[in-house]
């Protein structure tokens, strides 16, 4: 019998799932609650096999990363996960086990509670491909041995960079906000957050104006390098 605790500040949402899940012979509800020190006090009194994580809740994250630290052979479903890099990431790297979208049945819950204790992640394909990007990203930078010269390794980190994220840089050294940024490319605010994310990442940097100062240091120092600088008429194109 697989025991299972759900977590969602949805009450209705919760109580639903319970009984669907309840339903299922192989599967046990043994507790469900709808915030983070409820789900602790359970989770430690009664520690189960498999936590379905409702992500739209507030704190959610910070939850599945102390579930994982303090309990690692819990398996953790992520429940309603949007189709954004970040939070896909974030769920990653904070230990679950399996992606439940908005968008799926009820039996792909089920089958993604049943595979966690097989040791599977459920993971539809959209998920998979971001998962997957990020992977060969850091593999293909783990393969990269050039030498420990600081200039040399910045041109590594900015030819990584897609054109719209090299537009994005160059638009953010100007000093332009993700609001102007966004009027500028006719982009969403969000879109602008996600690749201005994504640039810190790829560029190893904690903060905007240290990606900025890497831009115009890198042009100041070899315009005709493999970044180069990009032109007024790129940039707005």
């Amino acid at each position: 019998m697989i025991n299972v605790i759900l977590i969602s500040d949805i009450k209705i949402y919760c109580e639903g799932l319970s009984q669907v899940l309840s339903n299922t012979r192989s599967i046990k509800v043994i507790g469900s609650v709808s915030n983070i020190d409820a789900a602790i006090t359970l989770i430690t009194n009664s520690p189960p096999d498999v936590v379905v994580q409702d992500m739209t809740m507030t704190g959610s994250c910070d939850l599945v990363q102390q579930i994982s630290c303090t309990n690692p052979d819990i398996k953790i479903i992520a429940l309603s996960v949007p189709y954004n890099e970040n939070n896909i990431f974030s769920c990653a790297e904070a230990g679950v086990t399996g992606y439940v979208p908005r968008e799926a049945s009820l039996g792909d819950l089920t089958a993604a509670v049943i595979g966690a204790v097989k040791g599977e992640c459920y993971c539809p394909p959209k998920i998979a491909a971001f998962l997957f990007s990020k992977i060969q990203y850091l593999a293909r930078r783990a393969r990269e041995n050039y030498p420990p010269d600081s200039n040399r390794q910045h041109d590594v980190h900015l030819i990584d960079l897609t054109r719209r994220e090299k537009q994005i840089l160059s638009l953010m050294a100007d000093g332009l906000s993700n609001k102007q940024i966004s009027k500028a490319l006719v982009i969403e605010v969000s879109t602008v957050k996600n690749h201005v994310h994504n640039i810190l990442v790829k560029l190893e940097v904690q903060s905007r104006v240290q990606a900025a100062n890497l831009f115009q240091n890198r042009n100041q120092l070899d315009s005709s390098g493999p970044f180069g600088l990009l032109k007024s008429q790129e940039v707005y194109s």
